[in-house]
């Protein structure tokens, strides 16, 4: 797959490793140590986790993982949310948008390059949050790709846990950091489990992605059983509130799973 020059080699991002930082890697196994960053990507609508990735926090890591997440797309584009790094938009450009050629404004002069725009429905909203003192005093929302109104209409259809309506923002993903830093013992600071190789990091993070998308039901997506049995709810993992799935899996069903 081809999208043009624009993606031929990738700059220099300011979001490198600190050279004065104590963690960074001299000698060893290179870049498996070192400081790193867990990328995610979630399904809200699903619970539903689709990509997790370890890398730095620049664009090459944030090409890899929409690229994941592309993969596991059934043609139709979600409505995407994320913080304010730029990365996001950027490569989203580069997936998802289409080129726009563009004529001179006059009858001299070279023809203007054609530029990436995104395509007609691609949705993208980023949310930046101010903090004081570790609060957040401001939250910022912004439609980056799409119109507002259908951008706002599709948050809004992702109803919260009180019943009201939802709005764009990043809560999903938080509370899912949360829930993968009480699971993994690999993220717990200050302790003989911390992971120190992202090859294993990353082994790690995509067993438990699979455990918890087949093996383990999900409150939120539970449906109100119809039959007079004694079960008045009907457990549901996220890849069956997804369609990939019609039972929850046992744990020997997905360690032999053949991909």
């Amino acid at each position: 797959m081809s999208f043009g020059p624009s993606l031929k080699k990738t700059p220099r991002s300011p979001w490198t490793d600190n050279p004065k930082a104590p963690f960074l890697p001299q000698k060893g196994r290179g870049r498996s140590l070192g400081t790193t960053w867990i990328w995610r990507s979630l399904a809200p609508e699903f619970r539903l986790r689709l990509a997790s990735l370890v890398g730095n926090r620049n664009l090459y890591s944030a090409r890899r993982l929409f690229r994941k997440i592309q993969r596991r797309l059934d043609g139709s584009l979600p409505l995407f949310t994320s913080d304010s790094l730029r990365h996001y938009g950027e490569v989203l450009l580069e997936l998802f948008g289409q080129w726009e050629k563009r004529f001179p404004k006059g009858e001299k002069g070279r023809l203007p390059k054609p530029r990436r725009v995104p395509s007609p429905g691609l949705r993208y909203a980023q949310v930046h949050k101010e903090r004081q003192g570790g609060r957040v005093v401001k939250v910022t929302r912004s439609v980056i790709f799409g119109k507002r109104r259908p951008v706002e209409a599709q948050a809004a259809s992702l109803k919260r846990a009180d019943g009201k309506e939802g709005q764009i923002n990043t809560a999903y993903i938080e509370r899912d950091n949360l829930t993968l830093r009480q699971e993994l013992h690999r993220l717990a600071r200050k302790t003989l489990g911390f992971s120190k190789n992202r090859r294993e990091l990353q082994n790690a993070l995509d067993f438990i992605d699979a455990h918890d998308n087949f093996l383990k039901p999900h409150r939120a997506l539970r449906l109100r059983s119809s039959s007079k049995r004694n079960r008045v709810w009907i457990p549901r993992t996220p890849a069956m509130a997804a369609g990939i799935s019609n039972h929850v899996w046992a744990l020997e069903e997905l360690l032999c799973y053949k991909a």
